[in-house]
């Protein structure tokens, strides 16, 4: 077996671990998002402390064997390669703008007692922490769509991506955390 093969399994199965990081994310913000007392809210905060661990290899190893195999298979010319690099920075510059949102939130958490409180479940509720999630998954499904299919235009198919993660990153921001705080009352 050559060495491409084995990147090139590398760079899947990190697109593999950054999709399985979005799930957890997706999971525990739900959950997190329904959650009405602090034991019930710690419980599906836990699910935080894996996104580091799993998004952040995924993301450099993802990086580092698709630059790899982009130089070593001559690929840099190809519209799906162009975008693919930047792409997963905004990725993971918009994953990383929401964390130190998340390690307030888990520390805010753990002091809590009992029902949470107003304050808490606007944070828990911060339109930003869905928005970010919707952002990410909406430009990572675009981009796993360009390097599979490789349309005539892949920063087309990123931008409206893009848009549509943006869109549902509104979708969320209409409903806001005062809404959802007084339909869960």
């Amino acid at each position: 077996m050559d060495l491409d093969r084995i990147i090139l399994f590398c760079h899947v199965f990190a697109m593999v671990g950054l999709f399985a990081t979005l799930a957890i994310e997706s999971v525990g913000l739900r959950f997190l998002r329904r959650a009405t007392s602090s034991e019930q809210s710690r419980e599906w905060i836990k699910l935080c402390s894996l996104l580091v661990p799993f998004g952040v290899p995924s993301a450099l190893v993802s990086l580092a064997s698709g630059i790899y195999l982009a130089t070593t298979l001559g690929a840099w010319n190809l519209d799906w390669v162009k975008v693919a690099v930047p792409t997963l920075v905004i990725v993971a510059l918009a994953g990383g703008i929401v964390g130190p949102r998340r390690s307030r939130l888990q520390a805010a958490i753990a002091r809590n007692d009992g029902p949470l409180s107003y304050d808490l479940l606007v944070q828990i509720r911060h339109p930003l922490l869905l928005a970010s999630l919707w952002f990410r998954a909406a430009l990572l499904a675009g981009l796993v769509f360009d390097m599979t299919a490789r349309p005539d235009s892949s920063v087309l198919v990123i931008v409206m991506m893009a848009l549509i993660g943006i869109l549902c990153s509104l979708s969320t921001r209409l409903r806001g955390p005062a809404k959802s705080i007084e339909s869960s009352s």
